[in-house]
């Protein structure tokens, strides 16, 4: 299992439920999205971006220990109506989070031998930003957790 790897299986989900729907123009990876520069970004898109992990629940002292790992699928729009507060883009952006939503919580990404034993859950983010140029990012948080053994 790589982060890489849980990173390009939902980048293809969001492709397929969003993109292809004709929500947003294009899905980044956090590679891809690291090389745009804001005013030529495509918008709008969905961004997903490794954002850590958390240990979680260890059994038999340390043996075996739980991560959870969470993503971000930070949503790009732009709306020239109101760069200052970025309404417009709010109101862009509410079809695209009804849909996100649906498309992450409670899938598991079909990579072989991984072990999940949980799928996709939302977790907390924080919120909207406005740029000067008028762009608006919303982050959304998803966690996935998978157990580790550990050897002697």
């Amino acid at each position: 299992m790589s982060v890489q790897r849980i990173e390009e299986e939902l980048a293809a989900r969001l492709v397929a439920k969003l993109k292809d729907t004709g929500l947003v123009a294009t899905v980044y990876t956090a590679g891809e999205y690291a090389q745009v520069e804001e005013q030529s970004q495509v918008h709008p898109a969905a961004a997903v971006i490794y954002n850590g992990y958390r240990p979680g629940d260890e059994v038999g002292q340390g043996i075996q220990q739980a991560v959870e790992f969470e993503f971000l699928v930070v949503l790009v729009t732009r709306n020239a109506s109101d760069f200052a507060t970025g309404g417009g883009a709010r109101d862009d952006v509410s079809p695209i989070f009804d849909a996100l939503l649906p498309a992450v919580i409670g899938w598991r990404p079909p990579i072989e031998g991984a072990g999940f034993p949980s799928p996709f859950r939302l977790a907390q983010a924080s919120g909207a930003q406005v740029s000067d140029a008028g762009f608006a990012y919303w982050p959304v948080a998803f966690t996935i957790r998978r157990s580790y053994r550990g050897s002697n």
